[in-house]
């Protein structure tokens, strides 16, 4: 039992990096809501929504308590803590520069998050999936212009580095990147050895091709990420077997439910690509590299999804009758 209760003192003091962003990421977000919706409420005129609001941040402000107790336990560094804006409305100054460009901020994510929500649904309309990708380099790039932007200004809530960098090695990196480091190295390890069982199993001659073609550029991926983490000083986690059997028979799966494994999995990847320009603030370097990911997936899905078109093995929304 003793030793039971020593093991669980021993994890209760253990933090990770992704955990340690976690919670300077939650304090960060509500001070700035904090910050930013008790300078609004001075200009609300419904009564009701003044106390609505008010309830809000009573709550995010005992949120933000429990989440700086945990900073100080952890030794997390973090922002200033949020103040209520007591200024009379109508005054133009009420509007922080700051606290505008967060807001401003924030829409700029949401927008990117929508743009590439927009590609994971099978087009009907090609012309439509192209506006669509234009639209989504469109977002991208805003983003990437305002994080250098904000920067500059001093305006960018910026992650905790990372504090294990070789000596020898002078770039900068946050927690969090070393987070988005480590989750894509692990995801491409299960895309993968999911694609080189898949390579096996497709019966498709076209289908194998893309196939291996995939297993080629994961592979290099994989190259790339490894090589990052350990620029940072990381140990690497250990990776699946390359070995894969043949399987005879290859009746065990089809191919449609093959190709639209993939397509989810290549999906699910460029959200996470999309998320990582948000969250690399400090290594604009490292932030580029995650872009140059997201333009890759967004060819490859639509290489893969005009084949599976022409296969018939993709599924299509119903359509839209206007005005009927």
């Amino acid at each position: 039992m003793n030793l039971l209760k020593s093991s669980r003192q021993i994890e209760s003091v253990k933090l990770d990096v992704h955990e340690a962003y976690t919670i300077w990421r939650s304090f960060t977000d509500r001070n700035a809501s904090i910050n930013y919706m008790s300078m609004l409420k001075n200009y609300i005129h419904d009564a009701d929504f003044v106390v609505y609001l008010t309830k809000i941040l009573e709550d995010l402000k005992k949120e933000c308590h429990a989440l700086e107790k945990l900073m100080q336990k952890y030794s997390i560094a973090g922002p200033d803590p949020a103040v209520d804006r007591h200024i009379n409305a109508g005054n133009s100054e009420i509007v922080m520069d700051r606290e505008a460009a967060q807001v401003l901020n924030r829409f700029i994510r949401l927008d990117v998050n929508l743009a590439a929500l927009s590609l994971k649904f099978t087009p009907t309309n090609d012309d439509i999936w192209s506006f669509m990708v234009t639209l989504t380099k469109s977002a991208i790039n805003r983003i990437d212009n305002l994080i250098i932007y904000m920067k500059l200004k001093n305006w960018l809530y910026v992650p905790p580095l990372y504090p294990y960098v070789p000596s020898d090695n002078s770039e900068k990196v946050a927690i969090n990147s070393i987070t988005v480091l480590w989750d894509h190295l692990v995801y491409r390890y299960h895309n993968l050895r999911q694609t080189q069982v898949f390579s096996t199993l497709a019966s498709d001659p076209d289908l194998i091709i893309l196939l291996k073609i995939g297993i080629k550029i994961l592979q290099k991926n994989i190259k790339v990420l490894e090589d990052k983490l350990i620029y940072f000083g990381l140990s690497l986690p250990k990776s699946y077997s390359n070995i894969t059997i043949t399987i005879e028979d290859k009746n065990m799966l089809d191919d449609k439910f093959i190709l639209n494994l993939i397509r989810a999995g290549m999906r699910d990847a460029l959200s996470l690509h999309i998320s990582s320009i948000q969250e690399v603030l400090v290594n604009d370097k490292l932030r580029n590299f995650f872009i140059d990911l997201t333009l890759n997936e967004i060819d490859y899905i639509n290489k893969f999804t005009k084949y599976g078109k022409a296969k018939g093995w993709v599924y299509p929304a119903p359509l839209f009758r206007g005005g009927k």
